[in-house]
């Protein structure tokens, strides 16, 4: 996973496949991305537009935010929002 920190002392990191999809879009599209997940993690107590699940059954949330579905789970114990999918809808 790749990390970038926040100033809420959370930070946030992607996937490798979320990582890979974000390096293929524009900077101004990266932008707008890496907004998102600043804000995230910036508040990782906030609930996704809709829940699903990963294989080990684990909830995920998934934001629908402008074009964009960022699917992520906050692990509070180490302080992370990791974002596993990032797609434009």
């Amino acid at each position: 996973m790749t990390e970038y920190a926040t100033a809420e002392g959370y930070t946030y990191a992607l996937a490798e496949a979320a990582s890979e999809y974000a390096f293929r879009l524009s900077k101004r599209e990266q932008q707008r991305v890496a907004k998102i997940c600043r804000t995230l993690a910036g508040s990782p107590q906030r609930l996704g537009s809709y829940t699903t699940s990963d294989q080990t059954g684990r909830s995920l949330q998934n934001l629908l935010m402008d074009d964009w579905v960022i699917t992520y789970w906050a692990d509070h114990a180490v302080k992370e929002v990791r974002i596993v999918e990032v797609m434009r809808v």
